[in-house]
Parts: C-alpha cells; sequence; structure tokens
C-alpha cells in the first residue's frame, strides 16, 4: 500500500514516536514540535481520532499566535494566511506537503472500522517530521512501517 503515496516515497521522512499511558505528555512534546514547524517548508498538520481533539488544537494553536485551519467532517474553518492545520484523521491532506505532522492515538490503527485513515496517513502524509502519538503497544507496527517505506524512526 505504500506505492500509493508517490508524493510521500519522494523524501525520507523522520518519524518520532512518542509512546506511554494517558496524560504522561506525549502529545505535549508533539505539539511542541509542530508549534516549531517552518512556514516557509510547509508549516504543520495535527491529525487526531476526534473532532474535538481537533477544535481543542485549532484554538490552542491560534490562541499562541500559529495561524490554523480547522478541517472535520463537520465543519471546515479556513483561516486567511494560516500556516497550520488541524484536522480528524479522515481529513487530513495527505497531498500537501507539511515541516511537521502529528499523528494522535495511534493504536487506533488495529480498529476495524478507523483503522485504516491511520494507515493511510502514515504511508501517505508528505511531512519532513512526523509525530507519532499513544500506547505503546503500536510501536512495532509503525516500524515496520518505516521500514517499508524507508524512513527513520525514534523512540
Amino acid at each position: 500500500p505504500e506505492a500509493l503515496y508517490g508524493r510521500a516515497r519522494l523524501r525520507r521522512r523522520k518519524f518520532v514516536y512518542h509512546g506511554g499511558p494517558t496524560n504522561s505528555g506525549k502529545t505535549w512534546r508533539a505539539l511542541e514540535a509542530l508549534k516549531a514547524a517552518d512556514a516557509s517548508r510547509g508549516g504543520g498538520v495535527y491529525a487526531g481520532p476526534l473532532r474535538l481533539l481537533a477544535v481543542e488544537v485549532y484554538e490552542a494553536l491560534n490562541r499562541s499566535g500559529i495561524y490554523t485551519s480547522l478541517f472535520t467532517g463537520q465543519e471546515r474553518r479556513e483561516v486567511p494566511f494560516s500556516t497550520h492545520a488541524s484536522c480528524t484523521i479522515e481529513m487530513v491532506p495527505v497531498g500537501a506537503s507539511f515541516d511537521v505532522a502529528v499523528i494522535d492515538e495511534i493504536q487506533l490503527i488495529g480498529s476495524a472500522d478507523r483503522g485504516h485513515a491511520w494507515t493511510r496517513a502514515v504511508l501517505g502524509l508528505d511531512a519532513r517530521e512526523v509525530h507519532v502519538c499513544g500506547a505503546a503497544e503500536a510501536t512495532e507496527l509503525v516500524r515496520r512501517m518505516c521500514e517499508a517505506t524507508g524512513d527513520e524512526f525514534e523512540v
């Protein structure tokens, strides 16, 4: 399936896995990297499982002065001159290029109903650096996916 996303195969991406239990700071660390994304390299994108989380990140980034648009299945809030986007995992724009991407709740890649959306994001996001957050149980799967795509992987 990785061959379906030729644009993402044009560069060697760096994956950073933030694994651990709930409230261990994994998403916070990834969002700090997202805030530092270089706008001249495409800015950043957050992809999460819930509209509520996407809205929360959208609001936090805008409050901190980072122009961020919101894309969910229910709504689109396009902020003029935005450098970042916050979206639900199904809405992540795999056709765009980013400096930094955050994929939240990666363990849901194992979901029979929605796992394909996380697979699409891992294989298809065109970002220099991809921060993946979630339970440690998905670490090996993401590592194998990175091996298949030739991407760098660090925990």
